[in-house]
């Protein structure tokens, strides 16, 4: 009758080897409140965005120039570079074809709207828009 009862039993039981992850972005303070809720249930472990993984020459080259956004003056002060840089997941192509469209529909929407919200100062417009039109032209 319970909404967990198994038969006449309430009790869960979840195998040990069983791993739940979740990725999240601190980014939004919107969800502050559920952020700390989360946290002090869970185990948190930072997965930073790293270049080694890229392999594809231009999707590298992409990646620093974006990085630089969140290093060089363009982040604004009350934000960590490792809760808003983009990851390296971003930047996983094996076109140009394939990182030119990730870049228009992923990363850049993204960029936007950090700079929109003050997360990257408005600073960082001129050289969002110097990177997008080296990408997709």
């Amino acid at each position: 009758d319970g909404m967990y009862e198994y038969n006449g039993s309430r009790s869960l039981t979840v195998p040990k080897n069983l791993y739940i992850i979740g990725t999240m972005n601190t980014a939004d303070r919107s969800v502050g409140h559920i952020d700390y809720a989360i946290r002090r249930r869970f185990a948190f472990i930072d997965v930073l965005p790293k270049e080694e993984i890229i392999t594809n020459s231009e999707a590298k080259d992409l990646f620093k120039k974006v990085e630089a956004l969140f290093l060089n003056g363009t982040l604004a002060s009350d934000f960590k570079r490792k809760d808003v840089q983009l990851g390296h997941s971003y930047f996983l192509a094996e076109t140009k074809e394939e990182l030119a469209h990730k870049f228009q529909y992923e990363v850049l929407p993204i960029l936007n709207e950090y700079v929109n919200d003050g997360i990257l100062l408005k600073n960082a417009e001129d050289i969002i828009k110097e990177m997008e039109q080296d990408v997709l032209r």
